[in-house]
């Protein structure tokens, strides 16, 4: 679906072509037709994005080759190394993809960009739907959502999922139920407070495999280890989330050249993770990981409980002025974060080991806590943001912001770091449809909570210059070019002596190309193109980062036909193309080259009044690829094909 403005690239609602800088909207019809069940699954076709292979702890999402941090409402969700449970898409209205730095407007921000989730909000029209599908994994699910008035000034709305199913890896649950409840006040025109309450269990194990070479991309004959594999212990691989907010959302016009706007949210979640997995790099070497005259694999056991308390708060006036010809769009603002997080964890390197190609279950030990931690983070940031409006011609944005934030770690000295980010961006508008655009943006990121062996990161801060051009021909058409280049400091990488540890050592640039191209006419022709070629490398490097292809392509497109009256067919299809990736130990010069892939997904839905029956493939053709191989000696599991059969009412 073409979407016409945003508001996450400047939180003030502006059209998209006079945006100077790549910003990418997913409707939830997108996600409808994608059959998307994740975030990951739902940007699988958006320019710039990577995603990886599904993992089951978080949606991974990697924006010009550095992951991106999750928004909801415009307030930061995920802090860093943090266990909670990944968002529900069905309370989401749609989902907008910043692409490149945005801390001046957001202070904690990746350097390749920030996916923002917006929910669902009670609308004064009375509608919903309901829905029941089942599919691949046994995965059966049911949803609600319902909207309407309860008064001339309020409006509600619900949203509720249940789900019970298995999950891609043997012996590994994939259960969730999800109640978001909202109430919307609007006692004038000028004036909106929304309130939003969500509660979500999930009950889900990781559910990723690290697969040895020899068993994976190098097997012989015969020797290929099932995707499916089970490597953890039964009653001890586990993942129970709990997770609560709630969030206060208002806006009010004083008049017509001053504006307020003010989100809130506390968040409280709760987290038992544990899970056993293969340690494929303490063999003889990379393509030898057995025991001595076995097939037994030795396994670590990392383990967690976890409490996490976080307030946001994001409070801005906005000012419309001119000065002569020119006319002016000014943002003040001030946010504050609070996150804390008590852990215990347990971590075993060579805990024991399992044989990979007749696992016996039952004989490793349960986890016994023994690291203890309290983190707390604050972060106040002030910033400025002013939009100008040369007449038709052109639009300037430029912003300024400054960043305060702590960190205390028990019985550590506490960090105290400030730091100045800025912005500009100029649109010039050749055509009322078509806008070139020249900007340069700068990030600030803090990682916040603690990686399994305990250790904190100095924060992340990136730069980047990029140029494109947007082109509208249509109301209903949308197209991007984008050219950047884009460096980050203190970049994480692999710890050479430790392969579960992460070192901030150098820098890291990306340099590339995208392309976007969206085109929606609703009840018949929906299109979107996607292409994205970047150079990643770490200082010091000539070649391309561990693990960031090179080229990323996709297609996707439906078609509305009408069969009668009332009755109407939607066919979709899409083809997507994750180029070559490499992994290279500088030490030993050994180098695994993960062949590239291209995965074909398909929709038919059949639509008779207010009744749909739609049915879904992801990977239709159910192919075999590995998302990324390691030289640590592994590989990351692909998806299988997954289909999925809905029946839905709208009411």
């Amino acid at each position: 679906m073409v979407t016409a403005t945003a508001t996450t690239a400047t939180k003030t609602d502006t059209p998209i072509l006079r945006i100077p800088q790549a910003i990418e909207v997913v409707s939830s019809e997108d996600i409808q037709d994608r059959g998307a069940q994740n975030i990951r699954e739902a940007l699988n076709y958006t320019a710039g994005v990577y995603n990886g292979g599904d993992d089951s702890r978080g949606d991974f999402n990697y924006i010009r080759g550095f992951e991106s941090v999750l928004y909801v409402d415009g307030l930061k969700r995920n802090y860093g190394f943090v266990y909670m449970p990944r968002p529900e898409i069905a309370t989401l209205e749609r989902v907008e993809v910043l692409v490149g730095p945005a801390s001046v407007l957001y202070g904690a921000g990746s350097s390749g960009g920030l996916t923002n989730m917006q929910s669902k909000r009670p609308q004064f029209d009375f509608g919903g739907s309901a829905s029941v599908s089942y599919g691949t994994f046994d995965r059966k699910e049911a949803i609600v959502d319902v909207t309407g008035p309860l008064g001339d000034t309020l409006a509600a709305r619900f949203v509720g999922v249940v789900r019970d199913s298995d999950s891609r890896m043997d012996l590994t649950r994939n259960d969730r139920v999800v109640a978001q409840g909202a109430l919307t006040w609007r006692p004038t025109e000028r004036t909106d407070i929304t309130a939003i309450g969500v509660y979500q269990q999930d009950h889900n194990p990781p559910n990723y495999n690290v697969i040895p070479l020899v068993g994976s991309l190098f097997a012989l004959p015969g020797q290929r280890i099932p995707n499916s594999r089970f490597f953890g212990e039964p009653g001890i691989n586990r993942g129970d989330k709990e997770y609560a907010a709630l969030s206060l959302l208002a806006t009010h016009e004083f008049n017509d050249w001053l504006s307020l706007r003010s989100n809130s949210r506390y968040t409280w979640a709760n987290t038992e993770q544990a899970e056993y997995y293969l340690a494929t790099y303490y063999g003889p070497g990379p393509l030898d990981p057995f025991e001595p005259g076995t097939t037994r694999v030795p396994r670590n056991l990392f383990a967690i409980d976890i409490k996490y308390n976080t307030f946001n708060t994001d409070n801005s006036l906005a000012f419309k002025f001119d000065t002569g010809p020119l006319s002016h769009q000014l943002l003040a603002g001030i946010d504050y974060s609070y996150f804390k997080q008590v852990s215990g964890q347990a971590f075993v390197a060579y805990a024991d080991s399992i044989d990979v190609y007749n696992p016996v279950y039952g004989t490793a030990p349960a986890p016994v806590f023994d690291f203890f931690n309290t983190q707390i983070l604050k972060q106040t940031g002030l910033y400025l943001q002013d939009q100008v409006d040369f007449g038709e011609v052109a639009s300037l944005v430029l912003g300024i912001r400054r960043d305060r934030y702590t960190k205390q770690d028990a019985g550590a000295p506490r960090e105290v770091t400030s730091r100045t980010t800025k912005r500009a961006g100029l649109t010039i508008n050749v055509t009322p449809t078509l806008a070139p655009y020249v900007s340069y943006s700068e990030s600030f990121l803090p990682i916040s909570g603690l990686n399994q062996f305990g250790n904190t990161y100095k924060p992340l801060s990136g730069e980047q210059k990029e140029i494109g051009i947007k082109w509208q021909p249509l109301r209903t058409t949308m197209l991007r070019l984008s050219l950047y280049d884009l460096k980050e400091s203190n970049a994480l990488q692999p710890d050479p002596d430790n392969p579960l540890d992460s070192i901030q050592t150098g820098s890291v640039k990306a340099r590339g190309v995208e392309v976007q191209a969206n085109h929606n006419v609703r009840d018949d022709l929906s299109l979107t193109a996607s292409f994205s070629y970047s150079t990643v490398r770490l200082s010091g490097q000539d070649y391309q980062r561990d693990g960031s292809p090179k080229y990323v392509a996709g297609l996707f497109g439906t078609k509305t036909i009408e069969l009668a009256n009332d009755v109407r067919m939607r066919l979709g299809a899409g083809v997507r193309y994750t180029g070559a990736t490499r992994s290279f130990d500088p030490f030993s010069g050994f180098l695994v080259v993960t062949p590239s892939y291209t995965l074909v997904d398909a929709m038919a839905a059949l639509e008779y009044k207010n009744w749909t029956l739609q049915l879904n493939a992801v990977n239709l053709f159910d192919d075999l690829y590995y998302p990324g191989c390691s030289y640590y000696g592994s590989c990351a599991n692909g998806e299988p094909r997954t289909v999925q059969g809905t029946l839905s009412y709208r009411f």
